[in-house]
C-alpha cells in the first residue's frame, strides 16, 4: 500500500512538472514568435500593389463628416432663420421709411417748374404759389383765387386729394393729371406729389383729414358737430 501510494504522489508531481513545463514552453515560443515577427520587415510590396482600405474605413469617417456637417448647418439655419425673423419687421420698416422718404422727394420735385436740372417738374407752384400756400390767379380773364395746399388735408380727404389731381376739378383751373384722364403723369407719380403733400400739411392732427380717419369721418347726422355743407373748394 505504501508502494502505492508512493508512487501515485509520484504520477502527481510528475503530472504537475510536465505541465508547467508545457505552459513555460509555450509562452517561450509564444514569445520568439512575436519577437521574430517584429524583427522580420514587412514585405516590400509596391504602393500600387498594396491592398486598400476596406469599403467601411473608407466610408464611415466620410459619413460621419457628412452628418456632423449636417448637424452644424441645421444648427446654423435654425438660428438665422430665428434672427432674421426677429429683425424682419424692423427691416421693412426702415425699407417701407426709405421708400417714403424717396417718395417725397421726388413728389418735391414734381411740384416745381420744369426744367433742365428737373425734367419731372409739372409747376403746382405756378398756381398755388411759390410756397403752396395759395394765391390769386388769372382765370377766363378773371381773378380767381388758387387755394393753399398746405392745408389741403383741412378740407379734402386723402382720397378726394388724389381724385382732384387725378381728375382735376371742372370749371377752374386744375386739369387732370392722370393718364387715366388724358394727363401726363401716372399713378406713381401722383403718389409721389400726395405724399410731398402730407408731408408739409400745417394742419393740426385731430383735423387732418388725410392721416387721421376719425377726421375723415362725416359726423354723425343731427350730431351738434355736425354743421351745414359748404361748397367744395376749386380746387385742393
Amino acid at each position: 500500500m505504501a508502494a502505492l501510494a508512493v508512487s501515485k504522489a509520484a504520477g502527481f508531481l510528475m503530472a504537475g512538472i510536465g505541465l508547467f513545463v508545457v505552459v513555460v514552453a509555450s509562452v517561450l515560443v509564444a514569445r520568439r514568435g512575436a519577437a521574430r515577427d517584429k524583427a522580420e520587415p514587412a514585405p516590400d510590396i509596391p504602393a500600387a500593389m498594396s491592398p486598400g482600405p476596406s469599403d467601411p474605413d473608407l466610408e464611415k469617417p466620410r459619413l460621419e463628416k457628412l452628418q456632423g456637417w449636417g448637424i452644424v448647418l441645421v444648427a446654423f439655419s435654425a438660428v438665422w432663420i430665428a434672427i432674421y425673423w426677429i429683425q424682419d419687421p424692423s427691416a421693412n420698416l426702415a425699407r417701407e421709411e426709405a421708400l417714403r422718404t424717396e417718395s417725397i422727394e421726388r413728389g418735391e420735385a414734381a411740384v416745381q417748374f420744369f426744367g433742365e436740372e428737373n425734367p419731372g417738374g409739372i409747376a403746382c407752384v405756378r398756381c398755388h404759389g411759390p410756397e403752396l400756400r395759395g394765391q390769386d390767379i388769372l382765370f377766363n380773364n378773371e381773378p380767381y383765387p388758387a387755394p393753399p395746399l398746405v392745408t389741403v388735408c383741412e378740407r379734402l380727404t386723402l382720397e378726394e386729394v388724389r381724385t382732384t389731381i387725378m381728375e382735376g376739378r371742372a370749371g377752374t383751373p386744375m386739369p387732370s393729371w392722370s393718364v387715366r384722364f388724358q394727363g401726363a403723369l401716372n399713378d406713381q407719380q401722383i403718389d409721389d406729389i400726395i405724399n410731398y403733400l402730407i408731408s408739409i400739411q400745417e394742419v393740426p392732427f385731430d383735423k387732418n383729414k388725410c392721416i387721421n380717419l376719425k377726421a375723415a369721418s362725416p359726423a354723425p347726422s343731427g350730431s351738434p358737430s355736425a354743421s351745414p355743407s359748404k361748397s367744395p373748394e376749386p380746387s385742393p
